[in-house]
């Protein structure tokens, strides 16, 4: 079963009970025919409920067991997030102090990323001078953001390993 497609249905559910199934299969991206499984198996686990309007008409909705499951979901995928996030923070760090052991003036972060914010605050923390730019300066340690085809690449930093938390 894909979890992240259940979950999907369930917010779908919860946030547009009047959708039909192929509002739905269209909006998850399965076929119509699995969005039916799909559903069949929330029914039966007793997160949802189908109530027939017409012969070709059903209306769906969330259980309060549904709910429940939506929240244990969430929950849980946050949890992640938030794990996913400090061990970011952790390979970020490792970079910083890379930068502050070498001879260079500081950290220029060439084009945009979405880690800027915490590259700076990992800068400030380790009394690393800063900056973003278009183009690197000579004698700055270059990295460029996470869009940019160049390396090496913010990515590059957080894909490598193995990675330690540096005093």
């Amino acid at each position: 079963m894909n979890t992240e497609k259940e979950i999907h249905l369930l917010e779908l559910l919860k946030t547009n009970p009047s959708a039909g199934q192929r509002d739905m299969a269209e909006a998850v991206g399965l076929s119509l025919g699995m969005t039916n499984i799909l559903l069949k198996e929330l029914a039966a686990r007793g997160w949802m409920m189908m109530r027939r309007l017409t012969p070709r008409k059903i209306q769906y909705g969330l259980t309060p067991e549904g709910l429940k499951e939506l929240s244990r979901r969430s929950y849980r995928f946050l949890k992640k997030s938030i794990r996913n996030v400090a061990e970011c923070r952790v390979r970020l760090d490792v970079l910083v102090a890379q930068v502050q052991k070498s001879e260079t003036n500081g950290l220029n972060l060439i084009g945009a990323s979405d880690l800027d914010f915490l590259i700076e605050y990992l800068c400030h923390q380790r009394g690393v001078p800063f900056k973003m730019s278009n183009q690197g300066t000579t004698g700055w340690y270059w990295v460029y953001g996470e869009n940019e085809p160049a390396v090496p690449n913010i990515l590059d930093f957080m894909e490598a390993g193995p990675w330690e938390k540096v005093p």
